[in-house]
């Protein structure tokens, strides 16, 4: 059990880790399950119980994990797994203040913005012994996202990233072909512009979802957050120029992802950015649309999300699981899960091998991944998230210029960024 004095700095950092959330699918209430329980909810005689927390308790999302769990306890007799499943929201609150009162779970799935908080806080078993050296069986960027200080804290699950959603016959009716650069995305941009529509879509709001979204057109300058003075400034003048031409609202500082959707589906905006998770809201829709990766400036780039198996430090059953985690992310493991939910695998080796890998739509963000970044950015990145919303949004409201903004959050990011050192 944690001391209260500990205790007392694991509730401090609850806020840091409800603010660092990733933008997959959200699941509601509570349930708890298990493939395998006994009256009194005690593991049958000769099992041993894991207890295992995620926020993947409905549709399929829960049906996937049930049979990715089933899988395992057929491969390995001597264990039951229990599920608790929270609300999104709630999963990383609960965690921390179980870590306060010694009642964590054995491993848990989190969003993959999340796995670096945990381990900050020490709440992770060090992996690296076991797992440290599997960095080829996963893309980059879901790999970078279980690293902190040279050490292995969690395996990826399944990812997603942002891609160009594009309403055809607007494109088509202003004569322009879906853009592959920068320089192409603000002219096609410019050119379906006209009365109530506008040519591009993003969340650019105060909270992770800005981050998310911004971040890509950073990383498309070559640059990153360690050169966010001239990086930040060459992405924001980018996204505020298409601003100040009209071919992005001004109301993109207050849109979340589902609110560029909305704008899509009734036809106000010709692209928007957003991720894998949006095609099936999209399949009613009464026009013709696409998905194509993100245009890239110097460099092509996009935002990673999805979630991470981690293990807990203070949990009960180690041993178990670790055996659990490393199964859900084997390939086996992974594609009973993907092939069940239409998520993506964080592993090449399952390119083009999951059900939904012939989809020619789902496929771009598969091919993304290879360019997929994670937002890993140490123990600070809670606070390093809230300076680039901050800079995002005194650029875009015109509070100040894209480089007094960026150089104002560098010096922010840069002092964050160190004290990790």
């Amino acid at each position: 059990m944690i001391t209260m004095k500990k205790g007392r700095s694991f509730l401090a950092a609850v806020s840091a880790v409800a603010v660092a959330l990733s933008l997959g699918a959200c699941s509601q209430g509570k349930m708890q399950s298990s493939t395998e329980s006994s009256a009194s909810g005690a593991a049958p005689a000769g099992k041993t119980t894991i207890e295992m927390w995620d926020y993947l308790g409905q549709g399929v999302s829960n049906t996937g994990m049930q049979a990715a769990i089933a899988a395992f306890e057929k491969a390995h007799p001597e264990y039951m797994v229990k599920r608790t499943s929270f609300a999104y929201g709630d999963l990383a609150k609960s965690i921390v203040q179980g870590g306060v009162g010694g009642a964590v779970p054995d491993l848990a799935v989190v969003d993959v913005v999340d796995n670096q908080n945990f381990a900050a806080l020490g709440m992770l078993k060090d992996l690296t012994d076991t797992d440290g050296s599997r960095a080829s069986e996963f893309h980059p960027g879901p790999w970078t996202s279980t690293q902190m200080d040279g050490k292995t804290y969690g395996l990826p699950l399944n990812s997603n990233n942002l891609g160009l959603y594009y309403n055809k016959a607007l494109l088509d009716a202003a004569g322009v072909s879906v853009p592959t650069t920068w320089d192409e995305l603000k002219t096609v941009a410019k050119a379906v512009t006209h009365d109530d529509v506008t040519g591009l879509a993003i969340s650019a709001v105060k909270n992770e979802q800005g981050t998310f979204q911004f971040l890509p057109f950073v990383w498309q300058t070559g640059g990153d957050l360690q050169n966010y003075d001239t990086a930040g400034a060459q992405a924001l003048e980018f996204v505020k120029s298409m601003i100040d031409e009209g071919s992005v609202s001004s109301a993109v500082t207050n849109y979340s992802q589902e609110d560029a959707r909305t704008q899509f589906t009734a036809g106000k905006v010709a692209m928007m950015m957003n991720g894998p998770w949006e095609l099936q809201n999209l399949a009613d829709v009464d026009f013709e649309w696409g998905v194509a990766p993100l245009p890239k400036g110097k460099a092509a780039g996009t935002g990673l999300g999805g979630e991470n198996v981690v293990v807990m430090k203070e949990g009960k059953q180690n041993e178990g699981a670790v055996k659990l985690a490393q199964f859900l992310t084997s390939a086996e493991g992974a594609k009973i899960y993907c092939d069940e939910t239409g998520q993506l695998s964080a592993r090449p080796d399952l390119a083009g091998k999951l059900k939904l890998s012939s989809d020619e739509k789902l496929k771009v963000f598969e091919d993304q991944l290879a360019v997929a970044h994670a937002r890993a950015y140490g123990k600070q990145y809670a606070k390093v998230s809230e300076a680039v919303q901050v800079s995002l949004q005194e650029a875009l409201t015109g509070a100040a210029s894209p480089e007094e903004a960026a150089k104002k959050a560098f010096a922010q990011i840069m002092t964050l960024l160190e004290s990790d050192k």
